[in-house]
This record gives C-alpha cells, sequence and structure tokens, in this order.
C-alpha cells in the first residue's frame, strides 16, 4: 500500500476534465497546495477531487453545468448523502497485536510492534510516547490512512483490513473525524464554508442547525464568515475541530491538537474536545507529548518501541 500523502502529491497536476478544475489547480501557489494536502488526508479525498470541489464553486458562479465523481465513484445525488453500514456494538476500538513495518531487509523499521489497545465507546483516551514511539503511526492506522503489516484493528464494529478503496474513503469521511497540530483550513473559505467541507464532499447540502450548533459548542460562532487568516490560531484548530465533528463520527482522533498553540489556547482547546464528547457522546483519542493535555483525558495510554507499555486511569 503506497504512502497516501505520497501520493496525494504525486498527483496535484492530474489530468482533469474541466477547464476549471485545470485553471484552480494550477493557480494555487506552493503554500496553498500543501494546504490541500493536509486537508485531503483529513477528509481521505485525493487531491484531484478537492480541486474538483473548488472548480465547482467556480463553475457554479459561472453557471457551468458540472458533474464529478469522487474517489472514482458516482457523485451521490444531491442532499443524499453516502453512508457506510457500521456494527455500533462496545468496544468503540478494538487493536490486537498490530505490527507496522516500514523499509525492508537492513532498512526495515518496525513503527509498531504487537501493539494492543481497546477504547471504550464514549471514552477519552490520551496517547504519549517519545518521538518515533508509534504513536502517530497507530493514530494514522486508526484513521484508515495508513495500513497494519498484521494485527487486526476494529473501529465501530468495522475490521479496518477488510475493507476495500471504496469503503475506506467512506469510512473516512463518516466513521472517524480528524484533527492534527497544523489547522489544514482552506485559506479563502471562510470559517463556515471550512465546517462543511466533508458534506459537501459528499455532494450532500450541510445541515445549516449541525454547523451552527458546532459554532456554538466550540465559542467561534461570532467569527463564523470569517477567513482562516482572520482568526488566532485556537481559533483555526477549533475550526478544524468542527470540521472533524460535522459529519458526527463514532471517533475523533487527534494528533497533537494543541502543538502549535500557546498553553491557554491549548488548554480551551482540550476542554471543548472534552466538550464535543460529552455532547455527542464521540470517542475521542488523542496524541500529545504534553503531560498536563493528557491528564485532561479519562485514561493515559503510553507506547515505547512499538508497543502499549503502561495504561494509566
Amino acid at each position: 500500500m503506497s504512502h497516501p500523502v505520497s501520493y496525494y502529491k504525486d498527483t496535484v497536476f492530474m489530468e482533469v476534465t474541466m477547464t476549471a478544475t485545470t485553471l484552480v489547480n494550477f493557480r494555487l501557489d506552493q503554500e496553498t497546495k500543501r494546504s490541500m494536502e493536509g486537508i485531503c488526508r483529513d477528509l481521505g479525498m485525493s487531491m484531484t477531487t478537492a480541486f474538483t470541489l473548488f472548480a465547482k464553486k467556480v463553475d457554479r458562479e459561472r453557471r457551468i453545468p458540472f458533474d464529478v465523481s469522487l474517489d472514482g465513484t458516482a457523485a451521490p445525488a444531491a442532499g443524499q448523502p453516502v453512508t457506510i453500514a457500521a456494527n455500533h456494538a462496545d468496544p468503540a476500538v478494538i487493536v490486537e497485536d498490530v505490527v507496522r513495518i516500514f523499509g525492508e531487509g537492513a532498512a526495515e523499521r518496525r513503527a509498531l510492534d504487537g501493539a494492543s489497545l481497546t477504547v471504550r465507546r464514549g471514552e477519552f483516551v490520551a496517547i504519549m510516547g517519545a518521538s518515533g514511539s508509534g504513536k502517530s503511526t497507530l493514530l494514522h492506522i486508526l484513521g484508515g490512512v495508513d495500513a497494519a503489516t498484521s494485527g487486526r484493528v476494529v473501529v465501530d464494529g468495522m475490521d479496518l483490513s477488510t475493507l476495500g478503496s471504496d469503503a475506506l474513503a467512506l469510512y473516512r469521511r463518516h466513521t472517524v473525524g480528524l484533527v492534527y497540530q497544523f489547522h489544514n483550513l482552506v485559506p479563502f473559505l471562510s470559517a463556515r464554508d471550512n465546517i462543511e467541507l466533508p458534506v459537501r464532499f459528499d455532494g450532500s447540502r450541510p445541515d445549516s442547525a449541525t454547523v451552527s450548533e458546532l459554532l456554538e459548542l466550540l465559542d467561534i460562532a461570532d467569527c463564523e464568515k470569517s477567513m482562516p487568516s482572520e482568526l488566532s490560531g485556537g481559533q483555526q484548530q477549533r475550526v478544524a475541530i468542527a470540521r472533524a465533528l460535522v459529519s458526527r463520527p463514532a471517533v475523533v482522533l487527534a494528533d497533537e491538537p494543541t502543538g502549535s498553540l500557546d498553553r491557554a489556547n491549548g488548554e480551551k482547546v482540550v476542554e471543548l474536545l472534552g466538550r464535543a464528547r460529552e455532547h455527542f457522546g464521540t470517542t475521542i483519542v488523542l496524541v500529545t507529548h504534553d503531560e498536563d493535555v493528557a491528564h485532561a483525558a479519562d485514561r493515559i495510554v503510553r507506547i515505547s518501541d512499538g508497543r502499549v507499555i503502561n495504561e494509566e486511569e
């Protein structure tokens, strides 16, 4: 399985059929393209699909008919979101003897080496470990953006090893929400439009009440029309969290979400993640280096050399 981020980089200039898409593609500067790669990773989309979304906006303004397929599948009719069947039996996350190997022969490196973990539905778990311990690799596997070499990973009742590429794309859009250290917001869309992106990717109309509820819950209702450049780092991260929650995922995966924030904003973000967990019943798995952030969780899981070595309630 090729690494998805590398795949997106390789397909930045992939040929597309719509003229407007091509124009959007070539007009984006390098900084925006890097942001787009992060957005695609968050939403489980290819770069081409992302460009078609923005081209669709351009075409709509020009009143040009536009029809696009998402990740090679037929685009759903407006108002009819794509769904994926899920087993809602507890627990939310099961990781059994997972191994992830990068490289071969003398260059082989075991990022995970028999890691096992169970997360209860609605639980807030913090994962800690030194750099290179395997914590982010584990999160990427749970997010469906990487795959285990061996072992079993079950999220919301779905065994990820049994999902094909289309099912994995749906899984990333609906079952998990991803939050990263860097916010990966589209720089030329408002806060509200950024939050609505996952829904629009499905060809559906965002539920205004749901988006407004998230804006209020995360204390960003007063800046819904603001562009990312007009927001503080803490506000941008709250927008990213709202975007991760807008599809009501079973699990939110947060990789160092406070890493680029000062302490006050970091504490606020963790508080708001907890608030969202209580409000929606969402399971949260958070990777952090910060002991204070970790102690806000229900349980701390420590990883070393690719193995879970300790768990603290």
